[in-house]
């Protein structure tokens, strides 16, 4: 495998994540697999339409539903194709020792940065926490380190502890369905961070108001112009608009979270099918959506189509 290596400091990738942070699909092919040709085209897509970074084997692209193996050739694609036109942060996870490596291999691709997902064993101590990320951010220390935050149990103090063991700990995605909660957590963590509101666009004029300055998308897998006009409203302060856009999403948002988020990934992959984009397939324990929600999705989208993005309301 030939290593590509990249010459920017974890302070300069940090300048460049204050931006819409997209995580993007995985599609599947007629035979189940992942389409790593079509993986590769999304993403371009992506970086093309002007998205400043980019998340593969994030959530939205179906982390728990890959293999080790297509997890790495999702890693892989996306930054071969990605090279140094966004910043690439490379979801890792699991086990100890299994987001150690994953994270490894991604400094070898020449990630810019990973992001460590929240543990899903069913125990997890404060303290546990601490452990396991400075474990996985000692693997790469060149790397920018994100930790997904979204469990409330971790507070300000458990990330300043954190950042004291693991210096590349350069921001956090806080994804805890709680304004107040992340409110809090940024005012009692003692450190110097980058903070990303993790659960997208539906919370991102709140927690702009908290102090983050970047926010993550599954919506700008569909019109990259709404994640692109809502981050420009909160960097101006025209709050007028952030407000019109949050209007204009609602409803697609509100299908996302529906049912403790059981259709996050379905929704957008609807959207990006009846868009001609990829299949709309999805792998279990997530399902494709009704009849009556592929039509709302269908509404959405006319609605959407008959408007100009570019231009303020």
């Amino acid at each position: 495998m030939t290593v590509r290596t990249t010459h920017s400091s974890t302070a300069d990738v940090v300048a460049r994540l204050g931006t819409v942070v997209g995580i993007p699909v995985v599609p599947y092919a007629p035979d189940g697999a992942v389409d790593l040709t079509r993986t590769g085209e999304l993403a371009d897509r992506l970086v093309g339409s002007g998205l400043g970074a980019i998340t593969p084997n994030g959530n939205t692209g179906e982390f728990y539903a890959l293999s080790p193996r297509e997890r790495a050739d999702v890693a892989r694609t996306v930054t071969g194709v990605v090279g140094d036109r966004a910043v690439v942060v490379v979801g890792v996870g699991l086990d100890p020792a299994t987001a150690k490596a994953e994270a490894a291999y991604a400094a070898e691709l020449g990630a810019h940065a990973v992001m460590v997902h929240q543990p899903v064993l069913p125990y997890m101590s404060r303290a546990g926490w601490v452990e396991y990320t400075a474990a996985v951010a000692s693997a790469v220390p060149r790397l920018a380190v994100l930790p997904y935050v979204s469990s409330p149990a971790i507070r300000g103090s458990d990330i300043a502890a954190l950042v004291r063991r693991a210096p590349n700990v350069a921001g956090i995605k806080y994804s805890v369905p709680d304004p107040v909660a992340f409110a809090e957590t940024v005012q009692d963590t003692d450190a110097d961070l980058l903070w990303i509101a993790g659960l997208a666009e539906s919370y991102a004029p709140s927690a702009w108001q908290a102090g983050a300055r970047a926010f993550t998308s599954g919506l700008v897998n569909v019109v990259p112009e709404i994640s692109f006009g809502l981050l420009d409203a909160l960097r101006d302060d025209d709050t007028e608009r952030a407000a019109a856009l949050w209007r204009r999403i609602r409803r697609f948002e509100q299908l996302r979270a529906r049912d403790r988020s059981a259709d996050n990934v379905s929704v957008v992959k609807e959207a990006m099918h009846q868009l001609g984009l990829c299949d709309r397939s999805v792998r279990p324990p997530s399902t494709t959506l009704p009849d009556a929600d592929q039509a709302d999705v269908a509404r959405i989208l006319s609605a959407w189509n008959s408007e100009d993005w570019k231009e303020k309301p």
